[in-house]
């Protein structure tokens, strides 16, 4: 099964940050758990299309599979790939002498996923700056660098401190501090081009792909692939996000420990049959606390039993007793495409009482 978006308006921001979110409207997409084994690109599951308004030229996605940057010829756009929605839509480059946005040549996202360097590049048309810098989670522009030399293929050094780019004649290494140039070399060191193969993994994945495609990524931790084209049968551009199962993990399993740790049981809340799972455990349990260091995190499964399994997890609480809470919810599956919750458990680690401060429990924590 697979989401599909298309490009919205805008979307809230809360208090809380979210994490991994894979519900759906009307169905449901099982989680798929992760291993160190290699990656099993024949058994992916779309987990997103998102139709364009244009072709994506170049795709990046963070070295934790958690942001996708998208180029297009006049747009340059941050997606969350768990919610499948678009982040930020960011100025891209531009020149003094004309009116619109040039095309980007080169998108990369720094080893913590936390700066954004993109690149451009066009015969006859001087930009303003070659190399941009920008912070994906705010949209803001950090840098505006190499002036009108036109750049190409763009890196990050492994401390995350520099940036590579190949401009004008030659490539040079940028401070992020500073923005200034601190080295030049005849080309982009060696190493800091070669990406895990997402042309390899592209080329396993199962139907649909439906033609070439025009932009590829593959996140380093090798969860995620970007896949952008235009299907013939298809009236718009779309990239679609592909997320892999791993050899010996089994998308039906629960999280280790889970099924043996205790929980303390709720009562059910008023409303418990639903199209989506998802949206009615953060109806009830999701908490938009005033606190801007709380974290969400949502996960499913689906059980041998046939049953699903929902996680959602709120860490960092501002609360002087408790730091996380995690509820555990069940669902059975009802007639027409409709699950009915059953079954209501959470339990809490302490910040500080009778249990180390990382050890999930249900006894008091003062």
């Amino acid at each position: 099964m697979m989401m599909q978006w298309r490009l919205g308006k805008g979307i809230r921001h809360g208090a809380w940050h979210p994490g991994v979110v894979l519900g759906l409207a009307g169905g449901l997409l099982p989680a798929l758990a992760l291993g160190s084994g290699p990656a099993d690109w024949q058994a992916a599951e779309i987990q997103h299309e998102i139709e364009l308004e244009e072709s994506a030229e170049q795709l990046a996605l963070s070295p934790d599979g958690t942001r996708l940057a998208s180029a297009g010829e006049s747009s340059l756009t941050v997606w969350e790939v768990a919610s499948g929605k678009r982040k930020q839509q960011l100025d891209g480059h531009r020149s003094p002498e004309v009116e619109w946005t040039l095309p980007v040549t080169g998108l990369a996202f720094s080893p913590d996923g936390s700066v954004l360097a993109s690149t451009s590049w066009n015969p006859g048309v001087v930009p303003k700056a070659s190399l941009k810098l920008w912070d994906p989670t705010t949209g803001e522009r950090l840098h505006s660098l190499a002036g009108s030399l036109g750049c190409r293929e763009v890196a990050f050094t492994a401390d995350g401190k520099s940036v590579w780019a190949a401009c004008g004649r030659d490539a040079q290494r940028f401070s992020l501090e500073t923005g200034e140039a601190v080295e030049r070399a005849e080309q982009i060191p060696e190493g800091l081009l070669t990406a895990v193969d997402a042309e390899a993994a592209a080329d396993a994945l199962p139907m649909p792909r439906q033609g070439p495609a025009h932009a590829l990524a593959l996140s380093e931790a090798g969860g995620h692939l970007a896949w952008a084209g235009l299907p013939p049968t298809y009236p718009a551009p779309i990239v679609r996000v592909w997320q892999r199962e791993a050899d010996g993990q089994a998308a039906s399993a629960e999280p280790a420990g889970e099924a043996a740790t205790d929980y303390l049981e709720f009562d059910l809340p008023d409303t418990t049959v639903t199209r989506d799972p998802v949206t009615l455990a953060r109806k009830h349990y999701s908490r938009e606390l005033p606190n801007p260091v709380t974290r969400e995190q949502i996960e499913q499964w689906m059980l041998d039993s046939g049953e699903v399994r929902i996680m959602l997890t709120l860490d960092n609480l501002k609360d002087d007793a408790s730091r996380a809470w995690r509820y555990r919810l069940t669902f059975e599956p009802r007639d027409a495409g409709r699950w009915e919750l059953v079954r209501v458990e959470r339990k809490h680690q302490c910040r500080r009482g009778p249990t180390e401060s990382d050890e999930w429990t249900t006894r008091s924590c003062v």
